[in-house]
């Protein structure tokens, strides 16, 4: 009788152990979240969109990107990111980030010149970088589709000047995928 209360004590501990594995497993499969933001498009006109892969059940590095288009066409912002997710699932529930916006604008400020003896007004493109912090929450539903809205705010510490904004942020009200 006691070996045979072992045995069954012994399957039921493999048998628990195999389905918290194989639960493990479901949401390790899509590990990689695109995502686009519908909204900066028509409004903007601004590319918003990123990619996020999901390194474990807490934790996702990705990249955020904006790309000015049309009459916005002189901003590009890359946003490398970490993500520390403090609720849901694998990659999806509320999060907390922190990411690097590397910027690169086209300014205009006035430049004295000699020939002219008085100032002038210049244009010139110039790469920025900077630290920030983000929070959000990102949600996935059946067949793989996701919701994410968050956002966040950095300040520029390389290459600013006084003619320059020193605050830079990214937002994300996008739909995505998960694969």
């Amino acid at each position: 009788m006691k070996r045979t209360l072992l045995l069954w004590g012994v399957m039921a501990f493999v048998m628990i152990g195999h389905a918290q594995e194989s639960k493990r497993e479901r949401a390790v499969a899509r590990p990689n979240h695109i995502m686009l933001d519908p909204i900066s498009l028509i409004a903007g006109p601004v590319l918003n969109f990123s990619y996020e892969r999901a390194i474990n059940e807490d934790v996702g590095l990705g990249l955020h990107s904006l790309l000015g288009l049309g009459a916005m066409d002189e901003m590009i912002q890359f946003s490398p990111f970490g993500r520390l997710y403090v609720g849901g699932s694998h990659g999806a529930g509320f999060f907390l980030e922190a990411f690097v916006p590397i910027t690169n604008k086209e300014e205009t400020f006035q430049k004295f010149s000699d020939i002219h003896a008085n100032y002038i007004e210049a244009t010139e493109r110039r790469t920025s970088a900077g630290l920030g912090v983000g929070l959000g929450g990102k949600w996935l539903f059946k067949r793989n589709l996701m919701l994410e809205v968050g956002g966040g705010i950095a300040r520029k510490l390389i290459n600013t000047t006084e003619n320059t904004e020193s605050i830079t942020g990214k937002w994300m009200i996008g739909l995505g995928y998960a694969f």
